[in-house]
């Protein structure tokens, strides 16, 4: 079906409301093409795009679908079969062909939903479990908003089949999204998303879908487990950290978004009396007005709970995204906020859990091929064994739960990505800025019982691995044509980088990983840069670890190579 038929489609339909209706025929035609020309991409993150109406937008009936589809490939893998011809006995007789006898004799399903504090999220979630409900899942929603690790955590401690959590993460306000979990509280795995993306692809009426199912409220026992879950990470042995703790100064913003009453419980508990909530940003709110991306990865996002902590004379700085799964650090120094970056923290945390690990037994520290060295380094000078994958933290808790089932679970230390997403523990799996809160307070409280802050702690980290500068790029691609031109420079850059030494790309498998749409480019002292298309947004991705004598040399050296890059994403 064109995005034409598909415009018509929504705006003849009766299941489309009149205020929706208003904003399809305000659209204008390239306006309309990019909102119709596809079914929204479902991957194994989920779907994620801005609001408003269409198949290629987030909006109730898109949210709908994935519910349906979502409820038909877990009904179906628990037993339920696919209708050959419907029976009219039975609820889900009707739905998939089983007899009274078999629904009787087959396993209940059950999805616990989660929303953040974006606009519409809900209503979004509010919605998924109405579908999902009605599709015969025991749905358990929330009662309020809760973090991406909360939800992760509760699917694993109800022993549900699986989870929702409406969010777009660290996207700007005008996104919204469905992020889809598997029954060990990981994102889910790729053939079951393809699978549920089929299913949206093959519905007959998706217009048409059934969102009035009763639901029930998650326990607030479960928070309370979770809290007792993450209270003994990161205490190094033999050491006094409630002392420490009470010593502590720190801002904490949670950027409008989930994770204030989570946090501020977790370190509140764990004796930090001294954490001020940024003032400013500390009421939920979806249009995130103080800040252009809610994204602690940007300094900007963290510049007001930084005026704050210099004010107050405080220690640290700490911010969560909507979600609060991402976590953004900067220490104040000399009166100066100093941001941190994500591999910056991940090094620091790999060193300081090494203090925290205990005796006995080898220690896992799980990262991915575009996050930077000094992380896997230092792990390495300790002892550890460090494992690398593909981005995204679904392939870290892949990993996870192989070591789960081998019985080596107490061997995982840390898992973490450059981009400010943390687990230090195996309550979850997948990235928590509320444990991650934690140890670092906890972190920045027993070094400073030393003297030392966080960026001392650093300089000293470089003088044993090397001087690693890391950053990032973003090439946005907006608009039905943004995917063509992507596959073009990603094709583009295999065919010219294949002469090069150092080349690798990981579309044909390499390294032991399944095969995936990275490329990149290692030099003779290590250093390396990493292209990649977002699985999530239309961005390319360049990742650059550059290393030097100085941070002006490595500067001085991802510059150079930015220029290239410039010139080939035109």
């Amino acid at each position: 079906m064109s995005y034409r038929e598909e415009y018509e489609n929504w705006i003849n339909s009766p299941f489309v409301n009149e205020e929706e209706k208003d904003e399809l025929r305000a659209m204008s035609e390239e306006e309309k093409k990019d909102a119709f020309y596809r079914i929204c991409s479902f991957g194994t993150a989920g779907m994620r795009a801005v609001m408003g109406p269409g198949t290629n937008r987030i909006n109730v009936h898109t949210v709908r679908m994935a519910a349906k589809a979502m409820a038909g490939v877990l009904l179906e893998e628990k037993g339920y079969r696919k209708p050959e011809k419907a029976r009219k006995k039975g609820f889900f007789a009707r739905l998939f062909g089983a007899s009274s006898a078999e629904e009787e004799k087959l396993p209940k399903i059950t999805i616990v939903i989660a929303y953040d504090t974006r606009n519409n999220s809900e209503l979004l979630a509010r919605e998924t479990a109405g579908v999902l409900a009605a599709s015969g899942i025991d749905a358990r929603l929330f009662p309020k908003c809760a973090p991406v690790p909360l939800l992760s955590f509760a699917v694993r401690h109800m022993g549900a089949d699986g989870g929702v959590v409406i969010t777009a993460s660290h996207n700007t306000k005008e996104y919204n999204g469905f992020k889809a979990y598997d029954e060990t509280g990981c994102q889910m795995r790729p053939e079951v998303a393809e699978r549920i993306a089929a299913g949206m692809e093959a519905m007959d009426n998706p217009l048409d879908i059934d969102s009035s199912g009763s639901y029930e409220y998650v326990e607030e026992t479960v928070t309370e487990a979770f809290m007792e879950a993450i209270a003994p990470l990161g205490i190094p042995e033999d050491f006094n950290m409630e002392d420490a703790a009470g010593k502590l100064r720190a801002v904490y913003t949670p950027l409008h978004g989930s994770g204030r009453d989570y946090v501020m419980k977790a370190l509140d508990r764990g004796g930090f009396s001294g954490i001020s909530l940024c003032r400013e940003q500390a009421e939920a709110d979806g249009d995130f007005p103080t800040v252009t991306k809610p994204n602690p990865e940007d300094a900007a996002a963290l510049e007001l709970a930084c005026e704050q902590a210099k004010r107050e004379g405080a220690d640290l700085v700490l911010g969560t995204d909507p979600d609060c799964d991402r976590i953004g650090v900067a220490v104040i120094e000399k009166g100066e906020a100093v941001c941190l970056s994500g591999n910056q923290v991940g090094a620091l945390l790999i060193d300081y859990l090494s203090h925290c690990a205990g005796e006995g037994g080898r220690k896992n520290v799980i990262t991915t091929i575009v996050t930077g060295e000094a992380g896997p380094i230092t792990g390495l000078l300790h002892g550890f064994d460090v494992i690398k994958t593909l981005t995204g933290f679904k392939y870290i808790g892949d990993i996870m739960n192989d070591m789960e089932a081998d019985g080596r679970e107490d061997e995982f230390l840390l898992g973490y990505e450059e981009s400010y997403g943390y687990l230090p523990g195996t309550h979850a799996r997948d990235k928590d800025g509320v444990s991650t809160a934690l140890v670092i307070c906890r972190m920045a409280a027993w070094y400073k019982a030393q003297g030392l802050s966080l960026t001392q702690v650093l300089e000293q980290l470089y003088e044993k691995t090397g001087y690693w500068l890391d950053a990032q790029e973003s090439f946005v691609f907006p608009g039905s044509e943004g995917d063509e031109k992507m596959r073009s420079i990603m094709a583009r850059i295999r065919v010219e980088g294949a002469a090069y030494d150092g080349f690798v790309d990981y579309k044909k498998g390499a390294e032991g990983l399944p095969p995936a749409n990275v490329i990149k480019f290692t030099m003779d002292d290590s250093s390396w840069i990493a292209v990649r298309p977002s699985g999530t947004e239309p961005k390319i991705k360049v990742y650059y670890c550059m290393r030097g004598s100085s941070r002006q040399e490595a500067e001085d050296r991802r510059r150079e190579v930015s220029e290239d890059i410039h010139r080939i994403m035109g």
